[in-house]
């Protein structure tokens, strides 16, 4: 048994902070929350004194790429694949290391990665995985060059092409029997690829429809790039679970998603951190095929001309949010509490309702209603943090400041 004492409680359901509060573990669930002064702490129990600091779940990065590749394409020519996968155990150790207790990999993490986390192989969040990003031909996902070949990402993945509805509904039965979690798929090109544009739509919607289904069939959810409306509105028809990126939905997509339900992964920080990092070390802007500068500065001032009071609108109407990051080797790793500020500033969300898009309600996105939260029955996921997030949420950027990472009543960092 483990007792954490003294802290400000923050649950991750929205209620309010308990002062001088308590939680009890017990292997690795929590059995009990509430206030110091209302809770016999047994007799045998490890003590944590958390006096003058914030307790709060882990937090749960619903779109991360957790595996290594090379951004400069040719170094990532010249490594093996054996290299790549070795190179993948710090990037999932890292996203821990930030306060990341589970995330859901959005391309590049197969069921070995999966496993070796949960057999504590190695160190990471727990994962969720859709193994590959399915693309169309031309596609976000298809990496083919002009010298007339593809070049893989990840040579341990299936190729992840399909075109028409027969070819897509063998590929996700595929990635499927490969023990994929949720599928991925493209609704419109992308920042990275090199054939595309951002906002031009991918795949037919019967396309899109077929993935929905095929997924429900086994009981799992489909997740969609899509960063352009014309897209965005072709998923939205097709059912899809969760909208990531999706930047220029409209008043119509957020009816839809109001509707139906739909999950809003928006990935805010992305971009404009990519602009900074490419003003401070101007090679790493050059290392990769596509023109991702020209597309993030489009993206970039779109967003602050147009798309701010529709995503504020978004919130108002209670579009269901849950944060995501898509960190990968090309940027956040390690960074992933820096979409917090972003969801606050761009957003206009409070502290507190973004810690909870970050906790109960990316648990509730993923499926997963044992965790997420500070509550008895749930899996022991626990940061312990010198200062108040609901203050200034930025805090939870400085590592230093964390002083307990517990993932399912573990500690894997601990400085208390």
């Amino acid at each position: 048994m483990q007792a954490i004492l003294g802290g400000r409680v923050v649950d991750g359901l929205g209620g309010d902070p308990i002062e001088n509060g308590v939680v009890l573990i017990n292997d690795d669930r929590i059995t009990h929350v509430g206030s110091k002064d209302a809770v016999q702490i047994p007799r045998d129990a490890q003590v944590i004194d958390a006096a003058g600091h914030t307790v709060l779940p882990g937090i749960i990065d619903c779109h991360v790429h957790g595996t290594y590749r090379s951004r400069d394409v040719r170094r990532h020519l010249l490594n093996s694949p054996t290299y790549n996968v070795l190179r993948s155990t710090q990037i999932i150790e890292e996203t821990l290391a930030c306060g990341v207790t589970t995330a859901r990999d959005m391309g590049g993490a197969d069921a070995g990665f999966r496993q070796a986390i949960e057999e504590g192989i190695i160190a990471g969040p727990r994962l969720q995985i859709s193994i590959a990003m399915v693309s169309q031909t031309g596609g976000h996902g298809d990496f083919w060059v002009p010298a007339g070949m593809r070049i893989p990402k990840r040579t341990w993945l299936p190729d992840a092409v399909a075109d028409g509805v027969d070819d897509v509904r063998r590929l996700v039965r595929q990635l499927l029997m490969a023990g994929a979690d949720f599928i991925k798929i493209c609704a419109t090109g992308g920042i990275t690829s090199v054939n595309d544009s951002w906002d031009e739509p991918q795949f037919t919607l019967e396309e899109l429809r077929c993935a929905v289904e095929e997924a429900a069939a086994k009981r799992k959810p489909v997740a969609v790039h899509a960063e352009g409306v014309d897209g965005i509105r072709t998923a939205l028809e097709a059912g899809v679970h969760s909208l990531e990126h999706g930047w220029f939905i409209d008043e119509q997509c957020i009816d839809r998603m109001v509707e139906q339900g739909t999950w809003w992964v928006p990935t805010l920080a992305l971009v404009p951190m990519s602009i900074e990092h490419r003003k401070k070390d101007a090679a790493w802007g050059q290392q990769q095929l596509g023109d991702e500068a020209q597309k993030d500065t489009e993206i970039h001032k779109k967003m602050q001309d147009e798309q701010f009071p529709i995503w504020r609108e978004a919130v108002r109407r209670g579009v269901k949010i849950a944060m995501g990051t898509d960190q990968s080797h090309r940027l956040l790793v390690g960074e992933n509490m820096v979409e917090l500020r972003f969801m606050v500033q761009y957003l206009g969300m409070s502290p507190m309702d973004v810690l909870v898009s970050a906790t109960s309600k990316a648990a509730e996105c993923i499926g997963r209603n044992d965790l997420g939260a500070l509550a008895p029955g749930r899996l022991a996921d626990v940061l312990i943090v010198d200062g108040d997030p609901l203050n200034d949420i930025s805090v939870l950027e400085n590592r230093e400041c964390l002083k307990l990472i517990m993932k399912a009543g573990s500690a894997y960092t601990n400085r208390m």
